[in-house]
């Protein structure tokens, strides 16, 4: 929530971040399905105009509501003992989490991630700032898109394993901390989703030594809070008010910008404690670790357990099929299917089974400014997001080329039935489109 402008338009969003506070000091299951609940609803109120790692958290949410049901239908009561409510979403998760990194690597399998030109992994690595530090060299540039893969395919074949998955976590921790840096994008928000589910991985002495942490810290703050000594904790808390304050108008006066107060203090912090945690862990329980009796699995308790994992996987499969290329997990991955052409290694443009991506939309003029800006950026639409763009905004007048024939579009003239007027509600919940260049390499977008 923290580096968007999204508390002065939608009110929910105020409600939402409350509600997991209030999970994080009063922990329950009750509460947990609360912020479920607004999350969920959030994520059907924006779609089809939401961001990957909101649609995965959506995922993640629907995996534990299923949970929930299954265990009160099975039990036949609604009292559930957390820690089976816990083993019987977690291994989906964990399958889920898999999937995820699986298209994060294959969707970046092709020509434009590995032309150093108009590659994303170059962007992101000039995003990053290290020329700062140390000259960054073309060499670099193409080195990164290998290093990036390697990474990426390392991180979750890590925590396929029990030997190796602390290691898997911490590696994951590292780079995805070091991407929310980045000044491409807010990169933490997708960043601080993939370190919560990183924890499901946890070995149970991991677990273990977080918890009896968190137990100790707790009791040691309650004996100074204690109701006995009023004065002691006034000034405490009065003390600690000062000196945030004092350290919050500090950092504002020296940063530009809002998001990155936020950045420097929230994200550091939060990032920092959690790589340390792992960090202190390995290096106190090496000999300790070297043989787990009992490590998560990725056994589901149920057979019906499998429908989100494979919704999940589907998902990613959508550029390829013919279906949505946005929120698909083929985020800053360079990958085209659009127009009938794929730039993929390993899948054709043939392999498409529906229509939606070979429907282009070539725009040469409009009253409109967004669609003027792809005109003269000389990108191509697919019709579906087109027609709906032009249905919900209602534009002056569009010149524009679909199927090689010339289409000029008046709304003075136009019927309330006209093609470019209608919709289908359900499917534009589901379906939304890149944009994609007329000519040359596809460039680096969402």
């Amino acid at each position: 929530m923290a580096h968007s402008d999204l508390f002065t338009d939608r009110f929910h969003y105020v409600l939402l971040s409350l509600a997991a506070v209030y999970v994080i000091f009063k922990p329950s299951i009750g509460r947990l399905v609360l912020l479920i609940t607004m999350q969920l609803v959030d994520i059907v109120y924006t779609m089809p105009a939401t961001s990957n790692h909101w649609l995965f958290t959506a995922f993640v949410n629907l995996t534990i509501v299923q949970a929930l049901i299954y265990l009160i239908i099975k039990n036949r009561r609604f009292q559930i003992r957390e820690d089976e409510f816990f083993e019987t979403f977690a291994p989906v998760i964990r399958i889920e989490v898999i999937i995820l990194y699986f298209y994060a690597v294959f969707h970046k399998l092709n020509s434009g991630f590995f032309t150093p030109e108009s590659s994303c992994a170059t962007d992101l690595l000039k995003a990053q700032h290290l020329d700062l530090i140390f000259p960054l060299s073309p060499e670099m540039f193409a080195a990164n898109a290998y290093f990036t893969l390697v990474v990426e395919a390392t991180i979750p074949l890590f925590l396929c394993f029990k030997r190796t998955r602390n290691w898997g976590i911490l590696l994951g921790l590292i780079f995805h901390w070091v991407l929310g840096y980045s000044s491409h994008n807010a990169f933490y928000d997708f960043s601080s989703m993939i370190f919560a589910t990183y924890f499901l991985f946890a070995s149970y002495p991991l677990s273990s030594y977080l918890t009896n942490l968190y137990s100790r810290i707790r009791h040691r703050v309650s004996k100074v809070l204690s109701p006995g000594n009023v004065f002691g904790n006034l000034a405490q808390l009065i003390s600690f008010w000062l000196v945030g304050m004092a350290i919050i108008f500090i950092i504002t006066k020296v940063l530009a910008k809002a998001e990155l107060f936020y950045l420097h203090i929230f994200w550091t912090g939060y990032s920092l404690v959690c790589i340390g945690l792992v960090v202190v862990f390995m290096i106190s329980h090496r000999r300790k670790e070297q043989i787990v009796v009992a490590s998560p699995s990725f056994a589901v308790p149920h057979p019906l357990f499998y429908v989100l994992p494979v919704m999940v996987f589907l998902n990613g499969l959508s550029p390829y099929i013919g279906l949505k290329t946005e929120n698909s997990f083929a985020m800053f991955s360079n990958l085209r299917t659009e127009g009938n052409i794929s730039n993929h290694y390993i899948i054709p443009a043939s392999f498409q089974i529906f229509d939606f991506q070979k429907d282009m939309v070539e725009i040469l003029s409009s009253s409109d400014r967004y669609l003027q800006a792809n005109a003269d950026s000389g990108k191509l639409m697919v019709y579906f997001d087109f027609k709906n763009y032009v249905a919900h905004v209602k534009p002056q007048k569009i010149e524009y080329i679909r199927n090689g024939q010339r289409h000029t579009f008046l709304l003075k003239e136009a019927s309330p039935n006209h093609a470019l007027l209608t919709k289908n509600i359900v499917l534009e919940k589901l379906l939304r489109f890149r944009r994609v260049s007329k000519d040359g390499a596809q460039p680096c977008l969402h």
